[in-house]
């Protein structure tokens, strides 16, 4: 299992949205966002539309699985790179 905070650099739009789920879907580890008290399933395009990140949220990443380590870097890559 891996944790990582970080602060999100890239804006968000539904695009973008999509784009993280399926890369998300990549992986077989869960891989949860945690912002505030929610924790989402980043495989999940509503429940990540429904946090409404904003570029600067300070979010953490958390994944557990066989490629844990690899889903952790791709996600923390795509929302600190501007599209």
């Amino acid at each position: 299992m891996y944790v990582k905070d970080l602060k999100v650099t890239r804006y968000l739009g539904s695009k973008d949205i999509a784009a993280l789920t399926n890369l998300a879907r990549n992986y077989e580890s869960d891989i949860k966002l945690q912002c505030r008290h929610y924790k989402i399933d980043v495989k999940s395009i509503l429940g990540l539309l429904a946090l409404s990140l904003d570029k600067g949220t300070e979010i953490t990443i958390i994944t557990k699985g066989d490629d844990d380590k690899e889903a952790l870097q791709a996600i923390c890559e795509f929302l600190q790179t501007d599209a």
